[in-house]
């Protein structure tokens, strides 16, 4: 009867929604460094070859909009797992492609699977932790950090056995089906708010807007860096094992600093933190664009740290003032999802045409543009110092 009247007090799912985002993580690592590999792969270009971060953000935004709504409906654990079958599936067959559209397609479903599971992995963490979601919120993004950071390196061993992605990307998808198993096996949370929520009333248009953009500015910060470093690095002269280390340096960086978030949830500086961090990626950016090659590394290394801690200390801030549904995770994420469809795409053409100098250009624009939404969203919510609790 216990467990019928408080069926919240069963459920341990957040375990296993660590291991989607260490998986959902090593998948996204893989894609900027195979672009090159698959650019051979189906003999186009690399700029032809960009098509697949259109139709992967747009499968993105499609699972968001669509398929994550099944969230508030109480599929749970159900969708995640399926979800994340489908993208196994995906990751199993880009190697076997050797058609540009076909490939497309692909990291399209891929796009709408992992969007979907990474809706509902956020969502149902806060659900299941509650007031206690704080450091391991953080924790779950910090195991996205852990699965990256090993996706380079995979992807230049595949390419030196096999002189493809290939191995890489079966790897993957083999690592994907595991957790898609274990969550499946899992009892998903309910929505706290079920009983009470009738609508979004307790969040305005105007700090639904500013939220909108913070993600769309963050999540180009965050992907056009990691998605074009290793051609950026090719371009200026290193070789393909260097730019790999590059990529690696960045995401050792990033996960660092994901891991320093368990922590800094748990105190009060979080916008503070986001602020600082917004502006070390400037610093960075100005180093870049004057070409200081020989902090190249140092400069992949501090811009991860700085970045990564954004995300979660501002989707902790979210969720401690609005009662966090299905439906507003998936503004989030479709929002995130909108950014790494048409951004590092545009990023690329524009590095592909205009040289490795608006790389840096583009970058200090979407960190400048995470400032001030910052300070304005703090506004809308009645946080008016610099200071604000997180969590």
């Amino acid at each position: 009867m216990n467990g019928l009247d408080n069926p919240q007090r069963q459920t341990r799912s957040h375990r296993a929604y660590f291991g989607v985002f260490l998986v959902v993580g090593l998948a996204f690592g893989l894609v900027g460094p195979s672009i090159s590999l698959l650019a051979e792969q189906v003999g186009a270009n690399l700029a032809s070859v960009g098509i697949v971060l259109i139709t992967y953000g747009f499968g993105y935004v499609v699972g968001t909009q669509i398929f994550a709504r099944g969230y508030d409906r109480g599929m749970g654990n159900r969708l995640i797992g399926c979800s994340l079958l489908v993208a196994a599936s995906c990751f199993a067959v880009v190697p076997l492609v050797s058609a540009r559209l076909i490939l497309a397609l692909m990291f399209l479903l891929f796009g709408a699977a992992v969007s979907t599971s990474d809706v509902g992995c956020n969502t149902l963490i806060v659900w299941e932790l509650k007031e206690r979601v704080g450091p391991r919120l953080a924790l779950m993004h910090t195991m996205f950090g852990v699965g990256a950071i090993l996706s380079p390196l995979i992807v230049r061993g595949s390419d030196a056995i096999r002189g493809d992605a290939a191995y890489a990307f079966w790897f993957t998808s083999a690592s994907i089906t595991a957790v898609a198993i274990v969550v499946l096996l899992h009892r998903a949370p309910l929505d706290p708010h079920l009983e009470i929520r009738q609508s979004e009333t307790d969040i305005t248009n105007r700090q639904i807007l500013l939220i909108m953009s913070f993600f769309l500015a963050y999540v180009a910060l965050e992907v056009v860096f990691v998605t074009w470093i290793y051609t950026y690095g090719i371009k200026t002269g290193l070789s393909k094992n260097a730019a790999a280390i590059l990529t690696s340096t960045y995401w050792v960086g990033f996960m660092l600093g994901r891991f320093a978030t368990v922590f800094l949830s748990r105190k009060s500086h979080g916008i503070l933190t986001i602020q600082l961090g917004a502006l070390l990626n400037i610093v960075v950016c100005v180093a870049l664009y004057f070409r200081l090659d020989s902090i190249l590394l140092p400069c992949a290394f501090i811009f991860g740290v700085a970045a990564a801690p954004q995300f979660p200390l501002m989707f902790g801030f979210i969720g401690n003032r609005t009662s966090l549904s299905g439906k507003m995770t998936a503004r989030i994420v479709g929002t995130a999802g909108l950014s790494s469809t048409t951004l590092p795409w545009l990023a690329g053409q524009l590095l592909e045409r205009l040289g490795v100098a608006i790389f840096p250009i583009f970058l200090t624009c979407t960190a400048a543009i995470v400032l001030v939404a910052t300070r304005l969203i703090t506004k809308s919510f009645g946080v008016t110092e610099h200071i604000s609790k997180t969590v």
